[in-house]
């Protein structure tokens, strides 16, 4: 990987454990019903109340909170409802494993898709390369993509 994007790649890696475990908790406890009709009902606010303090109609509140729980609600309509609720919206996307090691799976994936056909036709012209030379050219090359890793993703 450049420095750069190596660098960029472990900062954000430091911070996956932490965005990782919040993201678990978060998972683990999300209500069937959503959030907002979870925390709106256990602020003992009526559907018609929160529309007031939203600006919209009782039946409006109820679509919202169905949106919600359908995973169709709009960024800014739940920041909007958690602000009228007095509460934070928190929103991150976080990623199953570290970042070095997704650019490392995907060089190596992509270099496997560029050598195989190749590898084949020379054994096809009686050149073929071992299974150790083949590994090896794919090792060589995922290296190399590491380093230039815009290129994986074309």
């Amino acid at each position: 990987m450049s420095s750069s994007t190596f660098s960029k790649a472990a900062h954000f890696d430091s911070k996956v454990g932490d965005l990782k475990r919040a993201a678990a908790l978060i998972t683990k406890n999300k209500p069937t019903s959503g959030w907002l009709k979870v925390l709106r009902t256990s602020l003992g606010l009526s559907a018609a109340a929160m529309g007031r303090r939203l600006g919209i109609t009782q039946q409006s509140t109820q679509q919202l909170e169905d949106s919600e729980r359908q995973e169709t609600i709009t960024l800014a309509s739940l920041r909007r409802a958690a602000a009228a609720l007095d509460a934070e919206l928190v929103y991150a996307i976080v990623p199953r494993r570290k970042l070095q090691e997704t650019i490392s799976a995907r060089a190596r994936e992509v270099a496997k898709t560029r050598v195989d056909p190749i590898a084949h036709s020379m054994g096809l012209e009686a050149q073929g390369l071992t299974s150790k030379q083949i590994k090896r050219q794919i090792d060589m090359l995922a290296r190399e993509l590491e380093q230039r890793p815009r290129e994986l993703w074309r």
